[in-house]
């Protein structure tokens, strides 16, 4: 299984052609603008919350997967995707270079891809951990955000507010024992 591992990690992401460099898709950033405005209706406050609660959380899983020496192929917050980076591909395996970081352009989620056998080949509670890491990292906010926002200045109130109440609901969402929670 080690010589599996070893050669997965050496060999680009699963066979995939990953292209090397920044990648932009015009196309989905006009879909996703236009279909966003409608969800959120200009409310830029929100869109933020939005991308902040889920970097927050999706950071969450590949911190605690790189600690546990996941590869770690992609990490991409919001959905249809239209500019990601990718950096020369790195032979560490550890090396944090060799992540595709995506940003997408409808705030519905976000997602982190691991190489398959870097994380099968973990112990049942460390997957249980790499799994809960973006729950730990979203109630880790909210408890932050609730003792320090009423600090704040009223501006900065409203928003750290939305992010603590967003940070709850996402992390109560991703508990819950459906597919792909």
């Amino acid at each position: 299984k080690e010589n599996k591992l070893d050669n997965e990690i050496d060999n680009l992401p699963d066979g995939k052609e990953s292209k090397e460099g920044l990648t932009f898709h015009p196309f989905k950033l006009i879909i996703g603008v236009v279909i966003g405005f409608f969800l959120l209706y200009e409310d830029w406050e929100l869109l933020l919350s939005f991308a902040i609660v889920f970097f927050l959380h999706e950071l969450g899983h590949v911190i605690v997967g790189k600690s546990f020496g996941c590869v770690i192929e992609e990490m991409q917050v919001f959905l249809l995707s239209f500019v990601s980076y990718k950096p020369k591909y790195d032979n560490d395996s550890s090396s944090w270079k060799n992540i595709k970081w995506s940003l997408g352009t409808l705030p519905l989620g976000g997602f982190t891809t691991f190489k398959t056998l870097s994380i099968e080949s973990k112990t049942a509670w460390q997957r249980l951990l790499i799994f809960a890491g973006g729950i730990k990292f979203n109630f880790a906010t909210f408890f932050i955000l609730y003792f320090f926002t009423s600090y704040l200045p009223s501006g900065w109130y409203d928003i750290c507010n939305k992010i603590m109440i967003l940070s709850l609901i996402i992390a109560v969402l991703n508990i819950l024992p459906i597919f792909p929670l």
